[in-house]
């Protein structure tokens, strides 16, 4: 009987840790994907931009929970020390006016995160962008996308303009991506050694009148998962990618979708 015992503890040890090992690879592999795919909807809206928003500016998104800034828990935010992108995109079609129809309008578009719980808290109305509960891993970040269209009266004439394009208030939050590593010290997830800035510009002396020419991504993804945390690509480094835009100043445009 006693080695029957230890036969079936073996097993059941054998067949534990074999869960584990599944469930961390499946989990390791959805990390991989969302990382992807943020980098490439990212990059082919850079490729596109018209105009993007830089360094030391203050943009103030609209009150609402999916847009809270998860280093200052407001809606205001610095693109020099807070994680975010903002840029314009030319209209979907040129031949429009913007005050008849949509599609004629310049388009603001902005990239940020959000804290996980925080997110959810502000999503019960539109379960569709729920990305599910998950007790341990509420203070890992989402990381969403702001839209809106620009006023009609924003119809510039020179670029780069000659002030910083103000943000609609009107716009609405989307969820890109889901348990994104904090850039900032969060306990179970972030240290001193693994912190690291999401975004940044060239050239570093960017402002109203000297415009962005390059713009790097930088995203790391983690999970806590069967007791473990994973975080991607490894435990200091981010998936690193840089842009350097070639439609700015331009008004053709590819349609969003």
């Amino acid at each position: 009987m006693a080695l029957m015992g230890i036969v079936l503890g073996a097993l059941l040890s054998f067949f534990t840790q074999g869960t584990r090992i599944s469930s961390q690879s499946s989990s390791r592999a959805d990390l991989q994907q969302e990382v992807l795919n943020v980098q490439q909807l990212i990059v082919g809206k850079l490729r596109e931009a018209w105009y993007i928003y830089p360094a030391g500016q203050t943009l103030t998104l609209s009150s609402a929970v999916t847009t809270r800034n998860p280093v200052t828990s407001n809606q205001s935010w610095n693109t020099s020390t807070h994680p975010i992108l903002a840029m314009i995109l030319p209209p979907s079609n040129t031949a429009l006016a913007c005050a008849t129809n949509a599609n004629g309008c310049y388009r603001f578009v902005a990239y940020y995160p959000v804290v996980r719980s925080v997110w959810i808290s502000g999503v019960t109305a539109t379960p569709w962008l729920d990305p599910g509960s998950n007790a341990n891993n509420a203070a890992t970040w989402v990381l969403a996308e702001y839209r809106a269209n620009m006023p009609a009266s924003f119809v510039p004439t020179v670029f780069p303009p000659a002030a910083v394009p103000a943000v609609p208030q009107n716009g609405t939050a989307n969820l890109l991506a889901d348990f994104v590593a904090p850039t900032i010290v969060t306990p179970g997830f972030t240290t001193i050694a693994s912190a690291y800035s999401m975004f940044s510009f060239l050239p570093t002396n960017s402002s109203a009148t000297v415009p962005v020419s390059g713009v790097t991504l930088r995203v790391a993804t983690t999970r806590q998962t069967v007791g473990t945390t994973l975080r991607l690509p490894n435990a200091t480094d981010e998936y690193t990618i840089s842009v350097y835009p070639t439609n700015l100043g331009k008004i053709a445009a590819t349609p969003i979708n």
